[in-house]
């Protein structure tokens, strides 16, 4: 592949996203992508070798977009219990700000399983912050885990199941409108789980 545009590259992904927010991915060509870019499909072709490796270079935009969020909010508590809380709950808030993009990133994009482990790593950031923190938390002697990484991915797919379960209008129809009573009640049987002092914070 040819060196790297810093200007069309952004384009492209933009651009691209726009389609997905109005299509489901296997419903999007490359001449699509093209088009809505205003450039030849060959000139995509030299960045991305094919629209799943475009779509999942989006998804990981996104990804690492979530987890500044995540971490600006761990940084708003107090204890590290607070800390967890808040970061779970911003992974939460951002889904239900973002439906349809929650669901291209969770489960609509393709995953990346055929690329090199080291590129598979950087999929998984918001889980290494979780990681981090649950960590920090068994350190301080707050919580228990002889798996943190085990345990947060316990908690990002459980969490995850609720929050499609509402956007999907799964779950029971009391919680489609508000979904954050439903997810509460999760994060506080996960928390209860791993934290030594189950009082509120």
């Amino acid at each position: 592949m040819r060196k790297a545009n810093v200007e069309i590259m952004p384009l492209i992904k933009q651009r691209t996203l726009e389609l997905l927010m109005k299509k489901n991915p296997e419903e999007i060509g490359m001449r699509d992508i093209a088009e809505n870019c205003g450039i030849t499909a060959t000139s995509i072709y030299h960045y991305y070798k094919d629209k799943d490796k475009l779509f999942q270079a989006i998804s990981l935009d996104c990804l690492y977009k979530l987890n500044d969020r995540i971490k600006e909010a761990a940084k708003n508590g107090n204890t590290i219990k607070k800390q967890i809380k808040n970061a779970i709950k911003s992974f939460r808030d951002w889904c239900f700000e973002n439906p349809r993009l929650s669901l291209l990133v969770m489960e609509g994009i393709k995953s990346a399983d055929d690329a090199t482990q080291e590129i598979i790593e950087q999929y998984y950031v918001c889980n290494r912050t979780g990681e981090d923190l649950l960590r920090k938390a068994v350190a301080q002697g707050e919580a228990r885990s002889e798996n943190p990484r085990l345990d947060i991915g316990i908690l990002i797919s459980g969490l995850w199941g609720c929050i499609e379960s509402i956007i999907l209008k799964k779950s029971e129809p009391e919680y489609w409108e508000d979904g954050k009573e439903f997810t509460d009640r999760f994060i506080k049987i996960w928390m209860k789980s791993i934290f030594i002092n189950d009082k509120n914070d």
